[in-house]
């Protein structure tokens, strides 16, 4: 009689393992995937943060710097955007960038589930030019082609020299982009 209620019982001990066990598996790629998803954040961050300290470093004439930008394969290519903004609204740019800014540079990363925004700490007035104006520089490698970046548009994923050029008669800081073809 004792074996026989082990045998009653064995069914339903087996059904409530398996039940713990789907939980289990569950949360486990749960928090998989909510890992990846971070490290993929991260990486958008840290593109940014590369890109917004070759911007400053350039635009204050400190000589050229060279920088790549990935999109993470978890976003897609044609629903996000790295832009370069300018704004003239002081709520925005005194929140993203500190103190009483009437006007300010934003780096921007848009997607449908996830943005980030960085204060660019250079002229709002900055250009970046065409190839009419920007001039091969000297050790300027082949592969390397200008890139116009206009303001408000999408940055397209790749490596880039930036090199402030300096015009005595310019109206504003340029910086150049040369894109690796």
């Amino acid at each position: 009689m004792l074996s026989q209620k082990g045998q009653e019982a064995a069914p339903f001990e087996l059904l409530i393992a398996v039940i713990t066990m789907t939980f289990v598996i569950v949360v486990g790629l749960n928090a998989m995937s909510t890992l990846l998803r971070a490290q993929c954040e991260g990486k958008i961050d840290q593109n940014m943060e590369e890109l917004k300290t070759a911007l400053e470093t350039v635009a204050k004439g400190e000589g050229k710097k060279t920088v790549a930008y990935d999109m993470p394969s978890c976003f897609n290519q044609n629903d996000s955007s790295l832009r370069i903004v300018s704004r003239d609204d002081r709520a925005t740019c005194s929140f993203h960038c500190g103190g009483l800014r009437y006007e300010c540079t934003l780096l921007l990363f848009s997607s449908p589930d996830f943005s980030s925004i960085k204060c660019l700490n250079i002229s709002s007035a900055t250009d970046f030019p065409s190839a009419t104006v920007c001039h091969d520089f000297d050790d300027q490698p082949t592969e390397f082609k200008v890139k116009e970046w206009k303001k408000d548009e999408a940055i397209e994923p790749g490596q880039y020299t930036l090199i402030k050029q300096f015009h005595l008669f310019s109206p504003q800081p340029r910086i150049c982009v040369y894109k690796r073809v």
